[in-house]
C-alpha cells in the first residue's frame, strides 16, 4: 500500500518475469540477479570475517590487523551504493505511495514514470560529478594499505551507473505513451525551474528554502523513494542558491556512511534476519506464554511481552511484528481473539519496542549525531518498560469487559524446560547490552559477534536454517542493508544542505518569536515528528530532523540523550499510526485483519502510549537514571 519494508523478502523472480516474458531474457535477467546477490553476500561475509577476525585476534594476542578498518569501510561502501541500487531495481526502497495508489491507472503509470525519470536524472548527475572526485582521489592514498582513494569512492560511481541503468530498465516496463508523457513533463518542469532561477538570481534565502521544501513534498507525494528525493533536492537547492559546488553532495553521501559505527548497521540487520529465519521466534513465544499466558488477557499479554523480548534480538521493528505475529496468529484465532484487536495490540507493541536495544533507530541516531550508542541503548530500556506496562494494564482491564480467555498456568517444570530451550536466543540482548554499555567492545564489534553467534544457534541449536538458507539470508541482508545505508548517506547530504540553508537558525528564531518555551518546543516537536514519522517512515525522518533538532533541544536546556529517546518514540508512533504508517499496514497484514476494522481498535492503545510518551518527555528520570547509574552520562 505504501512503502517497501526492511523485513520483506525480495521477489526478484516475480519482477523479472513480468519484465522479460521470453525464456532467454528471463534466464539472463535471473542470472544477473543471482550475480548481484552473490556479490553482496560475499562482500557482507568478507566484512564479517575481517571484523570478527580482528576482534578475535585482539582478544587472543592483544594485536589486531591495522588494515581491518579500511577493508571493512570499503566493503561498506559497496553494500551501500551497489546494494542500494539493487534495492531500487527490486522496488524495496521506502516511498510514500498512499496518494499514488489512489490515482486512476493511466495517471498512476505516468507518475511512476516521472519518478523513474527523476531517478535517472539524479543518478546521471551523481555519475557526472563522480569523475572529478575520482580524478582527485587518484592523487591521494589511504593511510594503511596505501590504496588510491579513488578506489574507495568508486562504489558510489558504480552505484550511480547501476541506478541509471535500472531506471531505464524500469521505464521500459511502462507503456510508451506514459514514458513519453512523463519525460516531456519532467523536461518542461526542469526547463521552467532553470529559466526561473537563472533570471531571478540566487535562491539562497528563506524563499529558496521554501521552494526546495515544496519540491521535496511534491516528489514524496508522487511516490519517488526518499533515498533519491533527498540528493535530488540537495542538487537543486545548491545549484539555485550558488552557495557551494554540487560535488559536495556525493562527498557528503560518501562521508555519511564512512564512520566506523556504520559497520554495525548491516550486521544488526543480518543478525536479525538470521534469527528470524533460524527458528527463534517460536521458542521465545512459547517461553513468554509460559510466563504470562495465565494472566487476564492471556495471549494479548503474550503478544506484548513477545514483541518486547524479540525487539532485543532482531533490531528491526518490522521483523519483530512479522515474527511474533506469525508465531501467535494461529493461537489467537483458535482462542477467538478478533483479528482487528490482535493487529491493534501488535502495532501498539511495536511502538513500545522502538527503544529496546539493539534498536536500529537508536544506532542510526547515534551515527548521525554526537550521542553515545551505549548511553542511548541503556537510556531506552526503562521508557520501553513503561510503555509495555501501560499496554499490559490496559489489556488487563479490556479483557474483563470483552471476556477474553485466560490460559492455564504452566507448571514450573514446563517453564524450566521452555526457558532452557529459549535461553540461547535470550543471551543475545544480554550480550549486546553488556558488551556495549560495559565498554567491553564497540557496537560494531559486538554486532559482528552477534552475527556469528546467530549463525551458530540458528544452524546448530535450533536447526532452522542450512547452508543454502544462510546464503539467501546474506543476499537479502545485503540488499536491505544497502537500502538503509543509501538512505542514511542521502540523509547526511540533505542534513548538510539544510545547515547550509540556515534552516536551524530559522527554526530557533521562529520558536523564540513564539515565546521560547521549553514545554512548547517539546510538544511542538512531538506533534511534528509523529506526523513526519508516518509520512516519511521513521528512519528518513530521523535522519532529517535528528541532527537539526538535537542542538536546538540543548539550547532549551533539554538533555540530548533524553530528547533522542523522545525523538525515536515520536517517530515510531507515527510509523505505526493509520492512515499511512507502514507498521500499521504490516501489523494488519500479518494478523490478516482489515485496516478499517483495526483503526478504531487502535485508539485506546495509542492513547495510553501517548500518556507514556508524555511521561518520558517531561520526566527525564525514566531515560537518564540507568545511563547515569552506569556512569555512561554525567
Amino acid at each position: 500500500m505504501i512503502r517497501s519494508q526492511l523485513g520483506a523478502a525480495p521477489c526478484p523472480v516475480d519482477s523479472i518475469n513480468s519484465t522479460f516474458p521470453d525464456k532467454a531474457s528471463y534466464r539472463f535477467a535471473k542470472t544477473v540477479e543471482q550475480i548481484f546477490d552473490a556479490v553482496l553476500g560475499v562482500v557482507l561475509l568478507a566484512e564479517l570475517v575481517v571484523l570478527f577476525g580482528n576482534v578475535a585476534l585482539r582478544a587472543i594476542t592483544g594485536y589486531s590487523f591495522a588494515w581491518g578498518n579500511e577493508v571493512a569501510t570499503m566493503a561498506l561502501t559497496v553494500v551501500a551504493f551497489v546494494g542500494g541500487a539493487v534495492a531500487y531495481d527490486r522496488g524495496q526502497h521506502m516511498a510514500v505511495r498512499a496518494l499514488l495508489t489512489r490515482l486512476p491507472a493511466h495517471w498512476e503509470e505516468i507518475v511512476e514514470a516521472v519518478g523513474h525519470w527523476l531517478v535517472f536524472g539524479t543518478a546521471g548527475v551523481g555519475l557526472y560529478l563522480s569523475y572529478p572526485i575520482l580524478a582527485a582521489g587518484w592523487e591521494d592514498v589511504t593511510p594503511v594499505l596505501e590504496l588510491r582513494k579513488a578506489w574507495v569512492f568508486l562504489p558510489f560511481a558504480v552505484g550511480m551507473l547501476l541506478l541509471a541503468v535500472f531506471a531505464l530498465k524500469r521505464l521500459l516496463r511502462q507503456e510508451l505513451r506514459a514514458r513519453i508523457a512523463a519525460g516531456a513533463l519532467v523536461a518542461s518542469l526542469g526547463l521552467l525551474w532553470f529559466v526561473a532561477q537563472s533570471r531571478t538570481g540566487p535562491w539562497n534565502g528563506p524563499g529558496g528554502l521554501a521552494i526546495a521544501v515544496a519540491i521535496l513534498c511534491l516528489t514524496l507525494a508522487a511516490g519517488l523513494p526518499i533515498g533519491f528525493v533527498l540528493p535530488m533536492v540537495s542538487y537543486l537547492y545548491l545549484f539555485s542558491a550558488r552557495t557551494a559546488t554540487l560535488e559536495v553532495v556525493p562527498i557528503a553521501m560518501q562521508n555519511g556512511i564512512s564512520g566506523f559505527i556504520m559497520l554495525a548497521i548491516p550486521f544488526f540487520i543480518l543478525a536479525g534476519n538470521l534469527m528470524t529465519e533460524g527458528g527463534l521466534a517460536q521458542p521465545l513465544a512459547d517461553w513468554v506464554h509460559s510466563l504470562v499466558g495465565h494472566v487476564r488477557g492471556g495471549l494479548m499479554q503474550v503478544l506484548v511481552l513477545s514483541v518486547f523480548v524479540f525487539s532485543g534480538i532482531s533490531g528491526s521493528k518490522v521483523a519483530d511484528i512479522t515474527a511474533v505475529g506469525t508465531s501467535l496468529r494461529g493461537m489467537l484465532r483458535l482462542q477467538r481473539y478478533e483479528p482487528a484487536e490482535s493487529a491493534a495490540v501488535l502495532a501498539g507493541s511495536a511502538i513500545m519496542g522502538e527503544t529496546i536495544p539493539p534498536s536500529l533507530p537508536l544506532l542510526v541516531l547515534a551515527s548521525v549525531t554526537t550521542l553515545s550508542v551505549g548511553a542511548l541503548f541503556v537510556a531506552g530500556v526503562l521508557p520501553a518498560v513503561l510503555m509495555a506496562c501501560c499496554l499490559m494494564v490496559l489489556i488487563y482491564f479490556r479483557a474483563r469487559t470483552k471476556g477474553w480467555q485466560t490460559g492455564q498456568r504452566t507448571s514450573w517444570l514446563e517453564r524450566c524446560k521452555l526457558t532452557a530451550w529459549a535461553f540461547p536466543a535470550l543471551l543475545v540482548p544480554v550480550m549486546l547490552a553488556v558488551g556495549i554499555a560495559g565498554g567491553i567492545a564497540t557496537p560494531t564489534e559486538v554486532s559482528s559477534f552477534a552475527v556469528v553467534y546467530a549463525i551458530a544457534i540458528s544452524m546448530l541449536a535450533y536447526r532452522g536454517m542450512g547452508v543454502r538458507g544462510l546464503g539467501k539470508v546474506l543476499a537479502h541482508a545485503g540488499t536491505a542493508s544497502g537500502m538503509i545505508l543509501f538512505i542514511i548517506s542521502a540523509g547526511s547530504a540533505f542534513s548538510w544542505t539544510l545547515t547550509v540553508a540556515n534552516l536551524p537558525r530559522y527554526v530557533i528564531g521562529f520558536l523564540h518569536d513564539l515565546g521560547g518555551s521549553t514545554i512548547f518546543f517539546q510538544v511542538a516537536t512531538i506533534v511534528a515528528l509523529v506526523i513526519t514519522g508516518g509520512l516519511l517512515e521513521g528512519l528518513p525522518a530521523l535522519l532529517i530532523f535528528g541532527p537539526m533538532l538535537l542542538p536546538i533541544a540543548a539550547q532549551f536546556g533539554i538533555d540530548p540523550t533524553q530528547y533522542g529517546i523522545v525523538l525515536i518514540f515520536s517517530m515510531g508512533m507515527g510509523t505505526f499510526l493509520p492512515p499511512v504508517g507502514i507498521g500499521f499496514f504490516v501489523a494488519c497484514s500479518v494478523v490478516e485483519a482489515t485496516m478499517e476494522e483495526t483503526a478504531p481498535r487502535l485508539v485506546p492503545y495509542v492513547l495510553v502510549l501517548f500518556v507514556g510518551l508524555i511521561l518520558v518527555t517531561f520526566v527525564p528520570w525514566f531515560s537518564l537514571i540507568l545511563p547515569k547509574t552506569l556512569h555512561l552520562l554525567k
